[in-house]
């Protein structure tokens, strides 16, 4: 077992043993200082997760992070141990490749060399897929003799295969990230999504936070646009002050020459964030959801590629397909957007579909879906803080 995270590790990687069970005297017992690789934050030899809703930013912190410790650069004034870090990415590796320059020419700093990219994504909950993980990381580590120090699954869902709500696949998948980083001692941090009910933490089996020795939550204010970091759990040191990041856009040069836009992380006061409770219909939230990530990957595409954002791509076809992917009921669909529509929380303008509420939008100030000319929302009234409050549970 390791002592880490209780997690089973397969007896085919330890060493033979030779000794025998036995005992130490607790007065004989050495107490060891606590190793960090980011200092109050990322422990050595450690399982991490940190989770948030769809477009929060947490891919970008991963990223940051791996992107400090590759290079030895502080982690917005926290030190870091250099090492190396393994990325095994669900998706997306262009959009990575400009985050991770992105990140360079904003610290000016040349592009990591000892951080890794997966090409493609695992599936972690099965052991084949995790032998042939840990096969591709053996064979840089002897081409290179670099050992990592950090492996970052990015994220859960798009590396795992099983059900999120067992707890025997997610103790399987526990079990086969104790795997890949045992021979190297590295620190395993799993990016993933948070629930439904954000005050009950990341999605899925409560097996993942107890088997996890540190947990972060990522959330985003749409008020002041700011990204917020936060510990929630930390098994063996105390939890540091939680950290606020703005987003600072960054042009970039592709291999062309034609210019494209992308976003870094800049450390900026906390504030804090008032907890908010509101009550949904299962349904209905789901649907706010799925409406939130279609919009949060529309802004994001723009971001990416330089172009303005036009809201008016949601169609309400695509949402009535995407709720449908999502497992919400066709026939439910109807009533979920009648009630949205009664609250207040979209607006449907012949094929679009629009939400009625301040958009989180980290360039820009806040603004309504429904307005093509941005027009900022009056946060006195009763429905605009409706839409606040639904909007931030939402995310």
């Amino acid at each position: 077992m390791n002592i880490a995270t209780g997690a089973l590790i397969p007896k085919e990687i330890y060493p033979q043993q030779k000794s025998k069970f036995g005992f130490i005297a607790a007065r004989d017992m050495k107490l060891s200082p606590v190793e960090w690789l980011i200092e109050d934050y990322i422990e050595e030899d450690a399982l991490a997760v940190m989770y948030g809703p769809p477009g929060s930013g947490k891919s970008f912190i991963a990223l940051d992070m791996a992107a400090c410790i590759s290079t030895g650069m502080p982690f917005h004034e926290h030190t870091v141990k250099k090492g190396v870090v393994f990325y095994i990415a669900g998706e997306g590796q262009n959009g990575i490749a400009r985050r991770i320059k992105a990140w360079a020419k904003f610290n000016n700093t040349e592009t990591p060399e000892n951080l890794f990219v997966s090409l493609i994504p695992a599936k972690l909950s099965d052991t084949d897929g995790a032998s042939q993980v840990k096969e591709a990381i053996q064979k840089i580590v002897e081409s290179t003799n670099l050992k990592p120090t950090l492996i970052i699954i990015d994220t859960l869902a798009r590396n795992f295969g099983g059900d999120e709500n067992s707890a025997v696949d997610i103790g399987d998948f526990i079990r086969n990230i104790d795997y890949l980083r045992y021979d190297w001692k590295a620190t395993a941090l799993i990016v993933h999504h948070s629930g439904k009910d954000s005050v009950k933490g990341a999605r899925g089996s409560s097996a993942l936070k107890g088997a996890v020795d540190a947990e972060y939550e990522v959330s985003r204010n749409s008020e002041d646009r700011i990204v917020y970091l936060t510990a929630k759990k930390m098994k063996d040191a105390e939890e540091p002050k939680p950290v606020a990041f703005n987003f600072e856009s960054v042009t970039l040069h592709d291999s062309a020459g034609k210019s494209l836009s992308s976003i870094a992380l800049k450390l900026t006061k906390y504030t804090g964030i008032m907890p908010i409770e509101v009550k949904l219909g299962k349904q209905q939230q789901a649907a706010l959801d799925v409406l939130q990530q279609m919009h949060d990957e529309e802004y994001i595409k723009a971001q990416q590629y330089g172009e303005e954002q036009n809201v008016e791509k949601l169609l309400v076809m695509d949402w009535k397909r995407k709720c449908e992917e999502a497992a919400i009921p066709r026939q439910r669909f109807s009533d979920v957007k009648k009630t949205l529509l009664q609250r207040d929380l979209i607006r449907i303008e012949g094929d679009y579909v629009f939400i009625v509420r301040p958009l989180s939008n980290p360039l820009g100030r806040p603004e309504r879906t429904d307005s093509p000319n941005c027009v900022e929302i009056d946060q006195t009234s009763a429905s605009a803080k409706l839409s606040l409050e639904l909007f931030n549970e939402a995310k």
